[in-house]
């Protein structure tokens, strides 16, 4: 049997302050997608542990940093959060909130309305004093854009993620990622996973290309400040019950010209009526998953999921003092080879 093995370090704002080491808890949550801009955990430690001969929670302070890894004995840990506090319970256990990076963004206002006629996200960033290491990937382009005042960056993030639906936008490593659909963050190696080896339980299910119910609309802002639409299919517009819209600017479009504006949306339907994996899986701490990472699937009971690989859409973690387990939620399919 394996050994857990935890490690959570909290330090305050306070540059003096030390960092407390802990490596006991109750219990640890941690919820990561690359659907959602701020990841989240739950940490639950037990009212008796004392720090320089004083209860823990004395120094447990909202806006501390704080960093969770987990792992085995034997295989080591990994750093499954990044972070700060949010709220400390003081009851039987303690139990710490947090989030993400995020955070930070949530407090950081704009400095000014402004407009802009191609939106930048890395100007966006610089014009608002935001230090950020960006890493755009895939076809990432936006069109017009107000920002508001006084609005705080992550708010400004939503609006764009709500008015650009096939971008994702979250933090990885300390990176910023901003994604064209779920395009993996590096050409990785796919860990493979079987329902015979290292599969916990699962519920997923297989959807072909022809059946993902979706549909994209397509918009160009012309330089007189009209504006002209379309859809693809094209008669999404009257058929829209039951299906998911994914909505494209496409500032490159000719003045007035409908047809390059549903040649764009065309193609974008296309990226996005791909086979699909949806549901979870769950398995032990190893092999470990990060969100964007690869998974591969091996069955030799359902042919379907056999020999396929598919982006990690996010992963939630559980660790408790008689287990480890990942949640893995898969999303869109890598079409080449892997194995």
């Amino acid at each position: 049997m394996l050994t857990l093995k935890c490690s959570i370090k909290i330090t305050g704002k306070d540059s003096k302050k030390k960092t407390i080491s802990l490596d006991y808890c109750n219990n640890i949550e941690v919820k990561t997608s690359i659907k959602n801009l701020t990841d989240t955990a739950t940490v639950k430690i037990p009212r008796k542990i004392k720090w320089r001969e004083k209860p823990v929670f004395d120094f447990l302070n909202r806006d501390d940093q704080i960093s969770i890894a987990i792992g085995y004995e034997e295989y080591g840990m990994e750093t499954v959060f990044n972070g700060y506090i949010t709220s400390v319970e003081n009851g039987f256990p303690i139990v710490i909130k947090c989030e993400n990076e995020m955070r930070i963004l949530k407090s950081i206002s704009t400095k000014e309305a402004k407009k802009y006629d191609k939106f930048d996200l890395k100007k966006f960033f610089k014009d608002n004093d935001v230090d950020i290491d960006v890493v755009m990937l895939g076809d990432v382009s936006f069109g017009a854009m107000n920002i508001n005042k006084d609005v705080t960056i992550a708010q400004a993030l939503d609006k764009i993620m709500q008015t650009y639906t096939y971008l994702k936008c979250y933090f990885s490593d300390g990176k910023f990622y901003a994604v064209m659909l779920t395009t993996p963050s590096a050409e990785k190696k796919a860990i493979v996973f079987s329902p015979d080896r290292n599969m916990i339980s699962d519920n997923l299910t297989y959807t072909l290309a022809e059946d993902v119910k979706v549909f994209v609309k397509a918009v160009h802002i012309n330089s007189d400040n009209s504006k002209i639409e379309v859809y693809s299919p094209k008669d999404a517009e009257k058929k829209k019950d039951g299906l998911s819209q994914q909505q494209f600017y496409f500032p490159e479009c000719p003045d007035k010209d409908k047809n390059a504006l549903q040649d764009f949306a065309d193609k974008k339907l296309k990226e996005f009526k791909v086979d699909k994996m949806t549901g979870t899986f769950t398995s032990f701490g190893i092999p470990f998953l990060r969100k964007s990472d690869i998974v591969g699937l091996r069955d030799n009971l359902k042919k379907e999921r056999d020999g396929r690989r598919f982006v990690v859409d996010g992963v939630d973690y559980n660790f408790t003092t008689s287990g480890y387990r990942q949640v893995i939620t898969l999303g869109d399919e890598i079409k080449s080879d892997y194995l």
